[in-house]
């Protein structure tokens, strides 16, 4: 696949996350709602690491600020720092199984959630972190789809 496959396909992948975001879910299944934003920023910077870096994780963040309604900044940051993880450990990260991404997903997500209750710490806003667990299982039962979407993608260039 040519690079304006690649790019094509990236900025579909951003755009139905963009939409996943923003299905509306009952109060009690709010928990189980993964960040798909932050789950497809994770998945290229893993395959892709030396074309999408910090950069389009910082521009995802800040279209997550204006999808949730943050202060423009959190997102950016949040993405930033959690994307950062991957992309250091993105030679072996493709290497790992499955079920051993999904295990890295996992806690990534579990450390995501804590920078962000802290950053809405700092805005006053009081938090619960009784969800971040179910968050975490949410997005990693979610990761082996779009795992092997990015691999089948990323196998074709």
């Amino acid at each position: 696949m040519k690079q304006s496959g690649v790019g094509l396909a990236l900025i579909i992948s951003v755009f139905i996350a963009s939409v996943l975001q923003l299905v509306p879910v009952s109060g009690y299944l709010l928990v189980l709602k993964p960040n798909f934003l932050l789950l497809v920023v994770i998945g290229w910077i893993i395959f892709r690491p030396s074309q999408w870096g910090i950069g389009f994780a910082a521009f995802t963040g800040l279209l997550a600020d204006l999808i949730f309604r943050a202060p423009i900044g959190m997102h950016v940051l949040l993405f930033s720092a959690v994307g950062a993880i991957p992309l250091y450990l993105s030679g072996w990260l493709v290497y790992f199984s499955l079920i051993h991404r999904c295990l890295f997903v996992f806690f990534l997500i579990i450390l995501a959630e804590f920078i962000r209750n802290i950053l809405l710490l700092m805005w006053e806003i009081p938090m619960d972190y009784s969800y971040i667990l179910m968050t975490a299982l949410a997005s990693a039962a979610v990761w082996p789809a779009i795992d092997r979407l990015l691999i089948r993608v990323n196998r074709k260039r």
